[in-house]
């Protein structure tokens, strides 16, 4: 699977704070008590997304996590802003399993 840029910046953003929650305990506690201050703090920038953030803790070995996404309105016409089809980064049906798009644009066009 080809990812797009935007992806790959998405999942970059999405791997450098599970690594840190995995690495430092407090800032995890804290991510799960307010993720948004939280990743503001880490990332310097402030949310313009208009968006809550929910953080779980799914680190429980004993226990199988599914995450059920926002359901598209049209399954065939998933599309990025400029309306072009995700090729990458949807499973077969055409649903996008991660919103790295709307988690980067929040981090990258804000102000610090």
């Amino acid at each position: 699977m080809n990812l797009t840029e935007q992806q790959k910046k998405g999942q970059e953003v999405l791997f450098k704070i599970i690594s840190e929650a995995w690495e430092n305990d407090q800032f995890k506690q804290a991510l799960l008590a307010n993720p948004k201050e939280t990743l503001e703090q880490i990332f310097g920038k402030q949310f313009s997304s208009g968006k809550q953030i929910k953080v779980t803790d799914q680190s429980d070995p004993t226990y199988i996590y599914i995450n059920i996404p926002l359901k598209p309105e049209d399954k065939g016409k998933v599309s990025t802003q400029n309306g072009s089809k995700l090729a990458t980064g949807a499973n077969s049906n055409g649903f996008v399993m991660t919103d790295y798009k709307s988690l980067y644009d929040s981090l990258d066009k804000t102000n610090t």
